[in-house]
């Protein structure tokens, strides 16, 4: 699917003061990549800031994405998770964070939760997909830095964690820009 980006801007962190569009979340661990796929999939090579310390995004970040000929939406940028630098009551205040999001967020959409293709799900991730599933929000799964493997090795990883979470993850890469359209087709899905 090719969508047209008209405009894409960072709108701030205050999630009741803006207008209502609808909402695509992406969530994961600490250096999963989550700001980097954003600007993938915006075409953008710095509106979303990266970082190579992971635990750098402490708020709930919306970008605004002006379509054309669609409607408009928000790419929102979570606080990564898992981080073992962050202290116990900032982890605590960032997981009530994410769960009154899920909860209370009558935009949300979608939850995009990205995981590193090379790494096994964690009980966070099992988290994130346990909040989607209560908030009855659809998730899909990501499996980022696929260009970090070769193909066999690939197709073995994407086989255990579908069988760790009985989900098909999409397979994706910033490099290479692997995933992107099938990525872009699961938050259309949901508009």
């Amino acid at each position: 699917m090719i969508v047209k980006i008209k405009d894409a801007q960072y709108t701030g962190t205050v999630y009741d003061q803006l207008p209502d569009l609808p909402e695509f979340a992406f969530a994961g661990r600490s250096n999963v990549g989550k700001s980097s796929l954003i600007n993938a999939l915006l075409g953008r090579k710095a509106l979303v800031r990266t970082s190579k310390q992971p635990g750098k995004t402490r708020n709930i970040n919306y970008f605004r994405v002006d379509l054309v000929d669609l409607p408009s939406l928000y790419m929102v940028d979570l606080p990564g998770y898992g981080y073992a630098r962050v202290s116990h009551d900032l982890k605590d205040a960032w997981d009530r964070l994410a769960s009154r999001y899920f909860h209370e967020n009558r935009n949300l959409r979608l939850i995009i939760l990205l995981v590193d293709i090379r790494r096994d799900l964690k009980d966070e991730e099992f988290e994130v997909l346990d909040l989607a599933r209560k908030a009855a929000i659809p998730a899909v799964l990501v499996a980022t830095k696929s260009d970090k493997l070769n193909f066999g090795n690939k197709q073995k990883r994407v086989s255990e964690i579908r069988r760790q979470c009985a989900i098909e993850p999409i397979t994706s890469s910033v490099p290479t820009r692997g995933g992107i359209d099938t990525i872009w087709q699961s938050i259309m899905d949901q508009l």
